[in-house]
């Protein structure tokens, strides 16, 4: 089966991440006390196999922060979440993300991008993951 974004933040959440419930959506109004919270977004992925049932898909996971003004501790505290999901999906193998079942999953940078700060001065920074899956 496919990978879904919703079956990826359940997953993220049952892993013990803060994970907004809604894919590809970054609430402007997010409370402080939410935060550090990831965003999980589609980003498409590779074509599927030509012969073997398996596919390729790809997701940005956007790891935002506390106000870094109030306290600049929340930039470094932000980026160790964005490092502790990379660590957390990098090589990962032989699992399952809802009803799909991963091979692996493979970060596509060794380190977060930083993305600068939002309107809020709150850090943001980007991870990058292919995943492969079965198809149904």
């Amino acid at each position: 089966m496919a990978l879904f974004a919703s079956e990826l933040i359940d997953y993220l959440t049952a892993a013990g991440f803060t994970a907004y419930p809604d894919p590809n959506f970054i609430p402007a109004d997010l409370p402080e006390n939410k935060l550090p919270c990831l965003f999980v977004f589609g980003t498409g992925g590779y074509a599927p196999h030509e012969y073997v049932p398996t596919e390729r898909p790809t997701y940005q996971v956007i790891v935002k922060g506390k106000s870094y003004k109030a306290n600049t501790a929340n930039m470094s505290a932000t980026e160790a979440v964005a490092k502790q999901l990379v660590k957390h999906l990098h090589k990962r193998t032989n699992y399952m993300v809802g009803s799909a079942y991963v091979f692996s999953s493979l970060a596509q940078q060794s380190n977060p991008i930083y993305l600068g700060l939002d309107n809020n001065d709150r850090p943001m920074y980007s991870t990058n993951f292919v995943f492969y899956t079965r198809e149904a």
